[in-house]
């Protein structure tokens, strides 16, 4: 599959991971790292580009921002060299570390000023709530910094993952979070060359729709029916709008808050006539305006009945990052805590006189030839 509308530019050892599973399933890539050893693990990628001034940060995100600031413009001619050429810009990194999201905010500034004509996406990835306090104080200065920025945020949520799959460990869910939002996306570019009678969604709704400022928000809903049993709904307008907002709970992205909407996407993919007539705009009433658009593409090429939702033009996902600052304060406060308690050790017995203390012990050394004589007397 040679995909030319979509490339993807992966910042930082979190982002280089995401770029890397999109150039697997034929998307142009590049990684971008102060880290030679993290662009070397990564087998797919088609370009990388090795900053300078560090071999990796460790979560110093002020220092990335200082080190890249130093030379723009080989940053700035990577990706003219390389992806100028590309409708859509996907620029995923973790949003906790330090290479990636150093450098996030100023990149995504940057390409946007160079293609204003762009869809520009941010994929921040959310650090779940164990990870250590340093990473999640920078998520929150990165979401400070995206918010004031003229692009599409698709924010990928750890903490996600961890609530669905309790108990796997991190590289599980670092690798299902990565494949299911290639997966998803490319799920629904793939669909812009698909023919329909009833309704196509192509290649320009795809673009206008990622070129909406604000937060976005996938629903993908592989087998309705399942979904629907298992969740005890019906199939009816109800029930199928609450199957989607109980699916986009679910996903890997940030949970949604409801207060805007712009653009959206519905992709119908079956041959019962009945999930198209109860997915409707019903399932956007309870935001608080209806979809600027709205772009629909009706198949009947898939027998598992399969329905996918995209939303873009969402409101800041408020109620996740006041989570993360309470986390942030609460563990501020644990650590004032240790630090104002006394940490002087003072022993009861540290002035007791020891028996024979007074003496003078004999500490002359003694010779090799004395040692040995004591010995050959006998």
């Amino acid at each position: 599959m040679n995909i030319n509308d979509i490339c993807v530019v992966g910042l930082g050892q979190a982002g280089g991971n995401i770029a890397n599973e999109f150039s697997k399933r034929g998307v142009l890539s590049g990684a971008v790292n102060f880290s030679q050893a993290d662009l070397s693990s990564l087998d797919s990628v088609h370009y990388k580009l090795k900053l300078l001034g560090s071999e990796g940060l460790g979560h110093q995100r002020s220092a990335a921002i200082d080190l890249i600031s130093n030379y723009p413009e080989i940053l700035i001619n990577f990706i003219k060299s390389h992806f100028e050429s590309s409708e859509v810009i996907l620029i995923p990194f973790g949003a906790g570390g330090g290479s990636g999201s150093g450098i996030s905010t100023v990149t995504i500034d940057l390409i946007s000023n160079m293609y204003p004509d762009k869809a520009i996406v941010a994929l921040p990835i959310i650090p779940h709530n164990e990870e250590s306090l340093t990473a999640l104080i920078n998520n929150q200065q990165v979401f400070e910094e995206l918010t004031e920025l003229d692009c599409c945020i698709l924010p990928i949520d750890n903490q996600q993952i961890m609530l669905k799959y309790s108990g796997i460990g991190k590289s599980k869910i670092y690798n299902l979070t990565n494949n299911t939002v290639a997966d998803q996306f490319l799920s629904l570019y793939n669909y812009t060359d698909k023919i329909s009678c009833s309704g196509s969604f192509d290649k320009r709704d795809f673009i206008n729709l990622f070129k909406q400022k604000g937060f976005c928000s996938i629903a993908e809903i592989v087998d309705i029916d399942y979904w629907l049993n298992q969740e005890r709904l019906n199939m009816n307008t109800k029930g199928v709008k609450l199957l989607v907002k109980e699916v986009l709970k679910q996903s890997v992205y940030a949970p949604i808050e409801e207060e805007s909407l712009g653009r959206v996407a519905i992709i119908i993919d079956s041959e019962d006539d009945d999930i198209a007539d109860n997915l409707n705009n019903s399932i956007f009433e309870d935001f608080a305006n209806p979809p600027l658009d709205v772009f629909e593409g009706i198949y009947n090429h898939e027998q598992s009945r399969f329905v996918m939702v995209a939303l873009t033009g969402l409101s800041l996902p408020k109620h996740r990052l006041n989570q993360i600052d309470k986390i942030i304060k609460k563990r501020q406060e644990e650590i004032e805590n240790v630090s104002s308690s006394k940490t002087v050790f003072k022993s009861q017995y540290a002035n007791l006189s020891l028996p024979n203390q007074n003496k003078q012990k004999d500490t002359k050394a003694k010779s090799t030839s004395d040692i040995l004589s004591k010995y050959l007397k006998r």
